[in-house]
């Protein structure tokens, strides 16, 4: 019985990763952006709406694609006007990257959208249901994720969302892109 339980979870964990990931972004592109974007594409609009500015070579490594892919979408969401490009002043070989308001738009319709969605998938449970829902759910996200090597882009994927509440460590190799993002902001805060 346990052995089929697990097997079970398993399989809805699956169906519910690619029913959030892909079905619901690739629904949102379809309806709302009208093949404007690439599933790449956006998800670098959505690193970068986390992050406010990467290099091209940042965009790179983290989402595990060739410098040339990296530039060539980001070519695109240039001639789009979704992003801005521009040589850092630290190394002029470094072109940084951020969004234009065009881009942060779009990020925060599908946000809107995404949460739109799961709020009316909740509307069926109590108060109390939710609460335990969200309590089992980060501890299995937390286990699944504690037994992963490369999980680099997990911070990035909950866009900030979870903020302080994260329950995955904070060390340099658990969370590098978040503690990156985090002290870049708390950089150019300084700076300001």
């Amino acid at each position: 019985m346990a052995e089929e339980t697990t097997r079970q979870i398993a399989e809805y964990s699956r169906i519910l990763s690619q029913l959030l990931s892909d079905v619901l972004e690739q629904n949102y592109l379809t309806e709302h952006v009208k093949g404007l974007l690439s599933k790449t594409q956006f998800t670098i609009l959505k690193i970068l709406s986390v992050s406010g500015h990467f290099t091209v070579s940042e965009i790179a490594d983290i989402l595990n694609i060739s410098r040339a892919a990296a530039s060539k979408n980001i070519d695109k969401l240039v001639r789009s006007k979704l992003v801005n490009r521009k040589i850092t002043v630290e190394d002029r070989r470094a072109t940084e990257v951020t969004l234009t308001d065009r881009g942060h738009s779009i990020v925060a319709n599908y946000e809107k959208v995404r949460l739109d969605k799961q709020s009316r998938a909740l509307a069926h449970f109590s108060d109390k249901e939710k609460t335990k829902f969200l309590e089992l759910l980060r501890l299995f996200v937390q286990n699944c994720v504690l037994q992963e090597k490369n999980i680099d882009l997990i911070c990035l994927q909950c866009n900030g969302a979870i903020g302080s509440e994260c329950s995955f460590p904070a060390d340099e190799q658990r969370c590098r892109f978040y503690n990156k993002i985090y002290n870049k902001n708390t950089t150019n805060k300084e700076e300001d």
